[in-house]
């Protein structure tokens, strides 16, 4: 929940441990406002700080954008489904933990059957 400036501890952490990329996702280690609900950085910044900074740790960046799944298209960027006006299928972690939970079945575009198998191994031992 520290934001941009987690990005740049975990970048000093894996640099520590022989690593020379980083992948950073989009809204890494976001956190958003008890009162409003809004966040606190935007969706972007921690990777923006990770490739300001990048040189000065020796490590490179790789940012991943924020990627969405669509009736349409399949796998798409979220800006080019909401430029096209395509049709966003969503599922949360809370709504896909209850379905794992009950044994419901996973929407392949949410998740690789061969990790619903092991998520569900793991929960039974």
């Amino acid at each position: 929940m520290a934001g941009p400036r987690e990005a740049i501890q975990h970048m000093i952490l894996r640099r520590n441990y022989g690593c020379t990329h980083f992948i950073v996702g989009r809204d890494m280690a976001g956190s958003k406002s008890c009162q409003t609900g809004e966040d606190f950085y935007g969706m972007y910044d921690a990777q923006d700080l990770a490739s300001q900074h990048a040189a000065e740790l020796g490590m490179q960046t790789v940012p991943s954008q924020d990627v969405v799944y669509t009736q349409e298209k399949g796998y798409t960027t979220a800006d080019e489904a909401k430029a096209e006006g395509l049709s966003v299928m969503k599922l949360s972690g809370t709504k896909f933990r209850k379905m794992l939970r009950g044994g419901e079945e996973i929407p392949e575009w949410f998740a690789f059957k061969s990790v619903v198998k092991v998520l569900r191994d793991a929960t039974k031992a």
